[in-house]
């Protein structure tokens, strides 16, 4: 995906284009096909681009028109729908690129533009004569967008890197953003690893002015109305169309096209769909995926990762849907030659800002590595799945009705959920009264912080920082013990989520433009406006895509009762490692603000304690503990 950055003076001076340089060059690996740089007085705006579609062969940008001038990265999902309301005849599209696309569409909408597009993309558009900057995100945070902002100047970029680039964004970590990190409390979308540097969240604009800089959502799609059908099969049928829609919209592409494929149903059903639309044109796709090194570990019970369904080793069904969808070639990726500590601080080189998923980045990079090698211009994933297409359902939606005043439909949803009425008593009654009293009492009667457990936090930094409060006093539970209402695991949390962002650049240094069907806007808003029962019935949850992929995908995939760990043999990986990582804990020790976050000592005594025997069973102290806190040192080190 290509990348966007610029710079607004607020003391009038002139926008340097060495600035402008030294942001394009460190963003280089968005894009090599082109861009460029504009500059006029106080406002400057730039462009890598990367030719991933037909269309952005024909991009020229910046690009400037009377009214205003546009940067845009990305990709427009609805392109025959925007040519029709803005009156550009059929034969003309194919020779329109999307930037200019989007520019008609702030012609003709002004900033509500953004509620008339679909796709992956973030812009820019410098209006001369208002003297306005308008900056914006796509729906669902499939791209990135972050910005600076001091008393001289705005910087704003689709990359950390252009703004770290410049000499006066200053350097310094957010240590409260680190230890949400390491404690896996998402935040709110705002903060970043460095502490003046903020994030614009999915589905927000920035608009800077004269009188100041304004943020403001402008996505509410728990606000739509509900969608009702006659029958089951409609439901179906549109989800069917939707879906299929968002799939194919991904697979425009003037180079070969892949997907990640695991053994579960959101991978599985955009590579279902993906398969016999790509092989209807003539064209292939390419699977991969993550296989353990270690099979020993892989063969480990469930209950021994962690987890009681896990599923060790993912090849065998994800093999099977592989074969159903006609996948031409399917990679087993073992990351055999990816070290742990090397996959840690390659990360951050790319990312420049530690994730939550330090467990991972090693088959990650490997299955990037290995289908950009392979000469793909696009992978699929799956990433958002669970909260779209395979949503499991609401485990409680009889109780509206009965709030309503409707006991009539309140007890027929309540026996719509279960398979039996003593089931429904228990589960959809008795359970829900007394497991939040049951949970306070524990709470109470408990000294013992669970997520503290399950962190490398320092304990003394995380009492300086009052970390326990702040998450009570923003909501986000200490305990993991509140689940989320529906509408807020669909949305993700909506705003607050980062994985998107990460992916793209993960894609980008690998030469690959990610897209994820899952998060498609439109499959989102379908998801959310249909009836529960159509996810969840009789004891069945994921009703939808089960239904929807029945055929499509082999039964043993769309009736698995086990969840796949695709780093399942992390321990094995990690002793491995240990040597180099040793090293690397005791130069974190020598570094203050490391050893100010990190209980180095709890992180020592995993990598330590590690042998053969025990290496399976570790990977939540791996993972959770002794990896997610070495990236957050190796981070901390840059300062």
């Amino acid at each position: 995906m290509s990348g966007i950055f610029g710079l607004l003076r607020f003391d009038d001076a002139p926008v340097l284009a060495e600035d402008l340089a030294r942001m394009s060059a460190a963003m280089a690996g968005c894009g090599t096909d082109g861009g460029g740089t504009w500059c006029d007085g106080r406002i400057g705006l730039g462009s890598r681009l990367r030719h991933v579609t037909a269309e952005d062969a024909l991009e020229s940008q910046p690009l400037r028109q009377a009214d205003g001038t546009l940067v845009f990265a990305g990709r427009l999902d609805n392109r025959e729908e925007l040519a029709q309301a803005l009156a550009i005849p059929r034969a003309e599209l194919a020779g329109t690129p999307d930037s200019a696309l989007v520019h008609g569409a702030f012609e003709r909408w002004g900033q509500a533009c953004v509620d008339h597009l679909a796709g992956d993309w973030s812009f820019a558009l410098w209006e001369p004569r208002e003297q306005r900057l308008f900056v914006a995100r796509d729906h669902h945070g499939n791209t990135g967008l972050y910005w600076h902002r001091d008393a001289r100047r705005l910087a704003f970029a689709t990359s950390l890197k252009a703004l770290l680039a410049l000499p006066d964004t200053p350097r310094r970590p957010d240590l409260f953003k680190v230890a949400q990190i390491l404690a896996a409390w998402p935040g709110d979308g705002v903060r970043t690893a460095h502490e003046d540097i903020q994030a614009l969240p999915p589905a927000h604009v920035l608009v800077a002015t004269r009188a100041g800089l304004e943020t403001r959502r402008y996505w509410f799609p728990e606000a739509a109305a509900p969608l009702r059908f006659q029958r089951d099969e409609d439901y179906l049928e549109a989800f069917l169309e939707v879906y299929g829609a968002a799939v194919g919209a991904r697979l425009r592409s003037v180079q070969p096209v892949g997907a990640s494929l695991s053994a579960g149903l959101d991978s599985g059903s955009v590579v279902a769909l993906a398969g016999p639309l790509l092989a209807a044109a003539g064209r292939g796709l390419e699977a991969f995926t993550a296989v353990p090194r270690f099979e020993d570990a892989a063969a480990l019970p469930g209950h021994a990762l962690g987890n009681e369904w896990a599923l060790g080793n993912e090849w065998n069904l994800a093999h099977a849907t592989a074969l159903r969808a006609g996948v031409g070639v399917h990679h087993a990726v073992d990351a055999a030659g990816v070290g742990i500590l090397d996959s840690l601080r390659r990360q951050l080189e790319i990312h420049d800002a530690p994730g939550h998923s330090g467990a991972n980045y090693h088959w990650i990079l490997a299955l990037l590595d290995l289908a950009g090698s392979r000469g793909l211009g696009v992978l699929l994933t799956g990433q958002q799945g669970n909260a779209s297409v395979s949503y499991a359902g609401a485990a409680s939606q009889w109780w509206p009705n009965l709030l309503q005043g409707r006991p009539g439909a309140a007890w027929r949803a309540l026996r719509s959920i279960e398979p039996s009425p003593l089931l429904a008593l228990k589960r959809q009654v008795l359970k829900p009264l007394l497991l939040p009293g049951l949970r306070a009492w524990r709470r109470r009667s408990s000294t013992q912080r669970p997520w503290l457990q399950e962190t490398a936090l320092h304990p003394a930094f995380a009492r300086e920082l009052d970390l326990e409060g702040r998450m009570r006093q923003e909501g986000h539970d200490p305990h993991f013990e509140a689940f989320p209402e529906p509408l807020n695991r669909v949305l993700l949390g909506l705003g607050r989520i980062s994985l998107g962002a990460i992916w793209q650049e993960l894609g980008a240094a690998t030469g690959l433009d990610i897209r994820d069907p899952t998060a498609d806007r439109r499959v989102i808003e379908f998801c959310l406006r249909i009836p529960d029962i159509q996810l969840r019935r009789r004891g069945q949850d994921r009703l939808l895509i089960r239904r929807a992929m029945a055929g499509r995908m082999p039964d043993a995939v769309l009736n698995s009762p086990r969840k796949g760990l695709q780093a399942s043999d992390l321990g094995h990986r990690v002793l491995a490692d240990r040597p180099a990582l040793a090293v690397a804990l005791e130069e974190l020790s020598r570094n203050p603000l490391a050893a100010q976050c990190l209980d180095l000592p709890r992180l020592r005594a995993i990598l330590s304690g590690l042998d053969a025997s025990s290496a399976g069973a570790s990977y939540s102290d791996c993972g959770c503990i002794l990896l997610r806190g070495m990236n957050a040192g190796l981070f901390l080190t840059r300062f």
